[in-house]
């Protein structure tokens, strides 16, 4: 297993900055969101062939996990949706030149109530169906988060995408939290296990951390290990099913950035 961070939780460096600071924390893999980790640019439209070729030197020896564009697949407003179509195939574009294995995106942002989960999932197979066709034209590859308050929210949801295109260019990110409700942290195993059953084959990537839940709204971070997660059942279908996959921890804090290491270590070797 690789075990790697999120680049931009490590706030905004020069790409040779950015990477020596992971670097000495002792991870080997990055989820690197350009526009949210690299001064000067401002989206994957700017990047051009000079910082490529910078990028990739600044993050040599490591793997670029996941390029970064989380846009919004299910807007209803057609010219937002236009420029995040904008963005993400320029992500798709760069992603080989750069080395990354997938463009990552959640399917929504905020807080979808489940009568338009219901609406928007057909807008999020026909707008997938399209950037499809753009990874085929880059030999790039995606990879989608479910997210319980999301429109792609659930197991049979994700299942449902998935079996929908059959597509070896389509993946996912399984970020556990985040398929996590509060209602459900006394039944997380339960959930795991809906999980992989629905969408273990196709996960290429994990991001991990840990949280509580507070009286209201999503959860609050804190280092792994010290919140609700419940990790035996991921731990052990990973170490049996997954032993090459990156592991990203998500929602670090540089203070206890080695913390962390040594936990995911321990905790999957």
């Amino acid at each position: 297993m690789k075990f790697g961070v999120r680049a931009h939780d490590y706030g905004k460096y020069d790409a040779k900055i950015l990477a020596e600071k992971i670097r000495e924390n002792g991870f080997e893999a990055v989820h690197l969101a350009v526009k949210k980790s690299l001064p000067g640019i401002t989206g994957n439209i700017d990047v051009n062939q000079e910082d490529i070729e910078y990028i990739r030197d600044a993050f040599c020896g490591m793997e670029i996990s996941v390029l970064g564009s989380y846009i919004d697949f299910t807007t209803d407003d057609e010219d937002v949706w236009e420029k995040h179509r904008d963005e993400f195939v320029a992500a798709l574009k760069i992603s080989k030149p750069l080395g990354a294995l997938y463009v990552g995106s959640e399917s929504s942002y905020g807080e979808i109530d489940m009568e338009n989960k219901l609406r928007l999932f057909p807008k999020l197979l026909k707008r997938l169906d399209d950037i499809l066709n753009e990874a085929d034209k880059y030999d790039a590859y995606l990879a989608i988060e479910p997210v319980a308050s999301h429109t792609l929210y659930s197991g049979d949801w994700t299942a449902k995408m998935l079996n929908t295109f059959n597509s070896e260019r389509l993946k996912i990110i399984f970020d556990p939290l985040n398929v996590l409700t509060k209602e459900m942290v006394d039944l997380q195993e339960v959930l795991w296990k809906e999980c992989i059953d629905a969408f273990g084959k196709d996960t290429k990537i994990i991001h991990l951390k840990d949280g509580i839940f507070p009286n209201k709204g999503r959860h609050v971070a804190c280092k792994l290990g010290e919140g609700i997660m419940k990790y035996d059942i991921i731990t052990d279908w990973l170490k049996k099913e997954k032993p090459d996959i990156t592991i990203i921890r998500e929602e670090e804090r540089a203070e206890y950035a080695r913390e962390d290491f040594a936990f995911m270590k321990k905790l999957f070797r």
